[in-house]
C-alpha cells in the first residue's frame, strides 16, 4: 500500500494446492488485502511451488490485467518466475514482485532491485522452537496452539542485514 498509495491491481501465485503452507499463505494474503479498499485482487492461480508454473500463469495474468501493480508469490522460488515474466512483458519498476522464504537468490533479486522484497523466514530459530515444543510435550506440558517464529521483510534497503549463513 506504501508503494502504490492510489491502489490498483494486484494477483497471487499459490503454492500446491492442499498444502497447508499454501492454503494459509493464501487465505493470509486475501485477509490482509482486505484491509487496503485500493487495492484488488484480480488473479489468483496455482504455481505449484514450481518456477516455470509460476512463470507461465504470470504470463498469462499480466495478459489480461496489462495494469498490474503486484504480484505475490506463495514461495521465492515462484516469485523468481513471476520475475522473468514481468521482465519479459511489463516493468519490475511497475509491477512489484513479493515471494516468501529469504532464500539466497530471492535476496540476491532484492538486492538487483527486481523483486521488491521477500518475507524471510529463520529455519535455526524454528528448529529451537520445535525442540523446545518437543521438550514439553514429553514433559506433559501444555503447548500453545499456534507459535510463532520470528520473520523479517527484506527489502532493497535492509537486504546487506541478511547475509546467507556461512557453509563449510
Amino acid at each position: 500500500h506504501q508503494t502504490y498509495p492510489n491502489g490498483g491491481k494486484v494477483a497471487q501465485i499459490e503454492g500446491a494446492a492442499g498444502s497447508p503452507n499454501a492454503r494459509l499463505r493464501i487465505q493470509g494474503f486475501k485477509e490482509e488485502l482486505k484491509k487496503y479498499s485500493n487495492l484488488e485482487l484480480v488473479a489468483s492461480q496455482p504455481g505449484n511451488w514450481d518456477r516455470l508454473t509460476a512463470l507461465n500463469a504470470t504470463s498469462n495474468i499480466l495478459r489480461q490485467a496489462p495494469d498490474l501493480v503486484g504480484i505475490y508469490a506463495n514461495n521465492d522460488g515462484m516469485a523468481l518466475g513471476v520475475v522473468e515474466a514481468v521482465s519479459g512483458g511489463s516493468s519490475l519498476d511497475k509491477v512489484a514482485v513479493v515471494g516468501t522464504d529469504g532464500i539466497r537468490e530471492a535476496k540476491k533479486s532484492v538486492g538487483a532491485g527486481e523483486m521488491r522484497a521477500t518475507v524471510a523466514e529463520f529455519p535455526f530459530a524454528e528448529g529451537q522452537l520445535g525442540v523446545q515444543m518437543a521438550l514439553r510435550l514429553l514433559g506433559c506440558q501444555a503447548i500453545p496452539q499456534w507459535i510463532l517464529s520470528p520473520q523479517a521483510v527484506i527489502t532493497k534497503d535492509n537486504v546487506k542485514d541478511y547475509p546467507d549463513p556461512k557453509t563449510n
